[in-house]
């Protein structure tokens, strides 16, 4: 387990200078095969202070399901204090937080079929084009939100829940990343929040996939379920706070958008992406709250090529961690794995 402060260092020292932000919106349409032009929505930010050419490390951060790239850069009542994005670049971290395709700001598929037929596999392609993108401005600089042009010293994939599936997704197809931060991950599914007929397709990864369009469709009624509001137990599941203040869920709803259905069902589906899941072999840190969907108790065997698995139980915390009482407890764990792993070659894999 991390120690709970984290060391004192250059790379972590805090500012109260707030952090530089820039929103981009970057063409993935190549890479999809639907019609249409097709963008992923990004936010950028980096710490207070950067200078241009100066060494920063990348958390490329995906939100999981019914939440936004919002998720990572909470606010309430002009307060971030939930902000991950806010935290991380106070240590010396630039964050680029993602709206997947058919979710939050990114374009959707013009038509309902397109959006059934993008399986998290093109959802993954699309992020990977989306953070080949974002490099390219990183590396010149953004004058109109004027953040400078740093150098990336490593890249960390970071991902919530459904967005963990799709950082090990986007991790299979192109390893981009150094390694990775994952909360609340489990290939074990959520069975109990699908019925019998999804459970049939437990541990059958190429046949859900194969069939997702028609799945989807009769499992959701559509591509893009409407947000986590109205159904108290998809509710509780998505923004459940526990002891935490009444604020919390407030700023949990502020980042809300819809389901993005396949890749909400691949998640939910026992063992839907262990095959990608089996390809990892960069240091990984999984993040669980003691109230949350998942636990440690399968990890080993689904990262079966993770020889640096790090496993981390927050207390009093439910799936949205971020808003946990705890959080700054959360904040230092992260910043002493990553300065851990980026402390020698060997650990970074």
């Amino acid at each position: 387990m991390p120690p709970e402060t984290a060391p004192a260092s250059s790379s972590t020292s805090s500012s109260t200078a707030a952090p530089l932000r820039a929103t981009w919106s970057l063409d993935v349409s190549d890479v999809l095969a639907v019609r249409g032009p097709l963008s992923i929505a990004a936010s950028w930010i980096v710490p207070p202070g950067l200078q241009p050419g100066a060494a920063v490390p990348l958390l490329v951060c995906l939100p999981g399901g019914f939440l936004s790239r919002r998720y990572f850069d909470l606010e309430i009542g002009g307060s971030r204090r939930y902000s991950f994005a806010e935290a991380m670049a106070a240590r010396g971290y630039a964050v680029l937080a993602l709206d997947h395709v058919g979710t939050g700001d990114s374009s959707k598929p013009s038509s309902e079929e397109a959006g059934l037929a993008l399986g998290v596999d093109a959802i993954a392609a699309a992020n990977q084009r989306a953070l080949e993108l974002a490099r390219e401005r990183i590396e010149t600089g953004d004058p109109d939100g004027g953040t400078p042009p740093p150098e990336i010293s490593r890249s960390i994939g970071v991902g919530h829940s459904m967005g963990s599936m799709l950082t090990v997704e986007q991790q299979a197809l192109a390893r981009p990343h150094d390694g990775l931060v994952l909360f609340s991950f489990s290939t074990a599914g959520t069975p109990r929040f699908i019925d019998e007929h999804l459970r049939g397709y437990a541990d059958q990864p190429e046949r859900l996939r194969r069939e997702m369009p028609d799945v989807a469709r009769k499992a959701m009624g559509g591509p893009y379920p409407p947000r986590a509001n109205g159904v108290e137990d998809d509710r509780r599941a998505a923004f459940g706070v526990g002891t935490a203040p009444s604020e919390a869920e407030e700023a949990l709803q502020a980042a809300a958008t819809n389901l993005l259905a396949v890749g909400g069902l691949t998640s939910m589906i026992p063992g839907g992406y262990a095959p990608a899941a089996q390809k990892i072999d960069v240091p990984t840190l999984m993040v669980f709250g003691d109230h949350d969907l998942h636990d440690d108790r399968h990890t080993a065997r689904e990262l079966p090529l993770v020889r640096d698995l790090t496993t981390w139980c927050l207390e009093d915390a439910w799936h949205c961690h971020f808003v946990a009482n705890t959080h700054e407890r959360l904040w230092n764990a992260v910043t002493d794995w990553l300065v851990a792993h980026d402390a020698t070659g060997a650990q970074r894999g």
